[in-house]
């Protein structure tokens, strides 16, 4: 191999002999997910779709990947495993010239007047590359029942240029887009008319800063780093939570901000009354701004990221095509995270489109046979309705009669609405099994608690309660 070879090359090399050695299904499920760009420093930037795989390929493969780039490359070069977030601004064209180093024990700042902010490693420039994409925005987003009420207070913080509700805290299972929608907040306000500068950073970043500052004996870059911004976003505070002098200095920066009328965004996989905070200044400050949970994504919106996944796929692979009922047979089937949808839907093309197989439910079954995948029992209508009637105190004949007394008709709507979410039987399916009716009787349904769900305590409740029964 020449002083020349390019870094895609190499790393060509470096993937096939980590699939010799970790073998194909790790192969499948892992490694033909990452990517390798180059920074402006020469730097290899080796790019993971999320934080959790990141957090993975650097415990299981960064010392043997490291060594194996040292091997077939005969340029020494620092070889970094980030997440695609992470990576979103530190990778620059490697026709740039290189930006100015940042200055000692300083925060890798994510945007600057005017520019997206994304987050970049520490140590590499500031600001995006123009053209370069831009993977978590608003349009990206798939918006559903389950997260409706976060993407409408997420899209008035990013267009308004007093704060709205101060600080917002979004809460959630990892996996339901928390940093998707922060990312998409710093997006839409560098992008904004009123010139606003927006930071986007980890807890553990935050946490980082602050005890390199520390050891320097020097804070104050530090301080006005962090609150030089008119929109800070912090992702996993919990990661700050019982570590008192951190919590400290989180209070005071939060507390100085919102009072310079600067907007706060904070994320964490718990609500802010179940974080182990011990400051109680904190905890009080926290409780006191908007707090908004994101759920689980339904089948509706499972089934709306897997098409926004696909055509993003189609970016590399442009000749992908999924059929309809396989699509649908995934959103039904994987029920946790859009992550894992993510991670299922590679592997599905991995072992497809990439090895010009087609994409069927046979190949689909077989991915997922081999994955540590959890999957949804499947249920049938029959079972959503006798689950929901024995719920409310009803015979199953109460739900399919003609009956329209409230008793009744808001435990037929929960049913349909289920029979729509949780199966993939089509609406005049669905109407003809609840008695016959029409299907815009379904859609009437569907829509009336996919409507009431986000504002409805109550009704929210019996739904989770109705799905653990059928799960279970």
């Amino acid at each position: 191999m020449t002083h020349a070879t390019p870094v895609f090359a190499t790393w060509r090399e470096v993937r096939s002999r980590l699939r010799q050695e970790y073998g194909d299904l790790v192969y499948a499920s892992e490694i033909a997910r990452l990517r390798v760009e180059e920074d402006a420093h020469g730097r290899v930037c080796v790019i993971c779709p999320t934080e959790f795989g990141r957090a993975w390929a650097e415990d299981n493969l960064g010392t043997r990947l490291r060594a194996l780039w040292a091997a077939f490359d005969s340029e020494p070069r620092d070889v970094l495993i980030l997440a695609e977030s992470a990576a979103a601004s530190a990778v620059v064209r490697q026709s740039e010239p290189a930006a100015p180093r940042r200055a000692p024990n300083a925060l890798p700042m994510r945007a600057l007047q005017g520019t997206a902010a994304m987050p970049t490693a520490p140590g590499t420039p500031a600001e995006r590359p123009a053209g370069s994409p831009v993977r978590f925005t608003f349009d990206t987003f798939m918006v559903g029942s389950a997260n409706v009420m976060a993407v409408t207070a997420a899209k008035a913080i990013a267009g308004s240029s007093e704060p709205p509700f101060n600080p917002a805290f979004f809460h959630g299972d990892y996996g339901v887009g928390k940093t998707h929608l922060l990312a998409a907040i710093a997006h839409a306000v560098g992008l904004g008319e009123s010139r606003r500068k927006a930071l986007y950073l980890t807890a553990e970043e935050f946490l980082n800063g602050f005890q390199s500052a520390l050891r320097a004996r020097d804070v104050q870059p530090f301080k006005d780093q962090v609150r030089s911004c008119d929109v800070l976003l912090i992702d996993d505070v919990h990661f700050i939570a019982g570590k008192p002098r951190t919590e400290d200095e989180f209070l005071h920066t939060i507390a100085a901000l919102i009072a310079d009328g600067k907007q706060v965004v904070l994320a964490s996989h718990t609500a802010p009354d179940q974080l182990q905070i011990a400051d109680g200044r904190l905890k009080s400050l926290l409780r006191g701004g908007f707090a908004c949970p994101l759920q689980s994504p339904d089948l509706d919106l499972r089934r709306k990221i897997i098409d926004c996944k696909i055509a993003q796929a189609r970016s590399h692979c442009a000749d992908l095509d999924v059929p309809e009922n396989v699509r649908d047979f995934l959103a039904a089937r994987i029920t946790t995270s859009a992550r894992e949808l993510e991670g299922v839907l590679n592997n599905v093309i991995v072992r497809t489109a990439y090895l010009d197989r087609p994409v069927t439910l046979e190949t689909v079954e077989e991915a997922l046979s081999e994955l540590p995948v959890k999957t949804e029992r499947r249920v049938s209508v029959d079972e959503i309705q006798k689950t929901v009637a024995a719920y409310f105190n009803l015979t199953v004949d109460d739900i399919l009669s003609k009956r329209r007394t409230q008793s009744v008709v808001r435990p037929r709507h929960i049913a349909m609405y289920l029979a729509k979410t949780m199966t993939t039987r089509s609406l005049p399916d669905i109407g003809n099994r609840f008695g016959g009716r029409d299907h815009s009787t379904v859609i009437h349904a569907v829509n009336k608690i996919a409507e009431r769900l986000p504002s409805d305590g109550v009704l929210a409740e019996d739904v989770e309660a109705i799905k653990r029964r059928l799960r279970g």
